[in-house]
């Protein structure tokens, strides 16, 4: 289950080879469509709940609300069936399908996934072409200047996800290139395959959204009565 953007996104998988998939069909409406495509996608892999192994989640970074239902919705089933836990790293998914999708796949080529978090800042890390983690997620400000030692050491950067667009705009360099990958549940199960042999599963009562910042909460400016004066 894949909800740390814009769209959600749901496969169904076996020993990491896609048997059905299902995707939202509008921005940001995780909570009313997230349980009925799951029952689509089941339905697409002639399959029931009760069949599954384990379910794997994004668990961030990414938008606030988005995570949330997510998680509460893989903790219910998890809780109800009785079934194992996985979280994946939100950015590590993009990685993976862009050298899934074999985006200049060099060895010196260097991935950075990046997650739109509002004006220029965005939710980012770097991969190696082999999907190791060279840098842990974090949130960064956009400028020309960004990744500039990268480029002048000739390292070429392949940019992905909803939050690389912003960027393109202020690089000229040749070394930066962009992919049209973003945030989608296809791309997550080999890393989930990995987790469920490595049995790296988390206590469904107790785990929470990676956040990695507080999420951006406007107050209001409406003046209430109060009784008191």
């Amino acid at each position: 289950m894949e909800t740390a953007t814009e769209r959600c996104s749901i496969v169904v998988a076996n020993n990491g080879k896609i048997l059905g998939k299902e995707s939202s069909s509008s921005d940001f409406d995780h909570t009313a469509q997230l349980t009925l495509l799951v029952d689509k996608c089941l339905r697409q892999s002639n399959l029931h709940l009760f069949e599954v192994d384990a379910i794997a989640v994004s668990i961030g970074p990414g938008s606030y609300t988005s995570l949330r239902t997510g998680l509460s919705t893989a903790k219910g089933m998890c809780y109800g069936l009785n079934l194992p836990l996985l979280t994946i790293d939100s950015l590590s998914i993009i990685a993976a399908g862009v050298i899934q999708e074999q985006v200049e796949s060099g060895e010196s080529t260097l991935y950075v996934p990046m997650i739109d978090a509002r004006r220029m800042e965005v939710y980012t890390s770097l991969f190696s072409s082999t999907g190791e983690t060279l840098e842990a997620p974090h949130a960064a400000i956009l400028t020309a200047d960004s990744y500039r030692a990268y480029f002048e050491k000739e390292i070429t950067l392949v940019f992905a996800g909803n939050g690389a667009p912003k960027f393109s705009p202020l690089i000229t360099s040749p070394f930066a290139l962009f992919s049209s990958v973003h945030s989608d549940a296809a791309y997550m199960p080999a890393l989930a395959e990995i987790a469920y042999q490595q049995k790296a599963f988390v206590d469904v009562a107790y785990v929470e959204p990676f956040y990695l910042k507080p999420p951006n909460i406007t107050v209001s400016k409406k003046q209430f009565f109060d009784p008191s004066r």
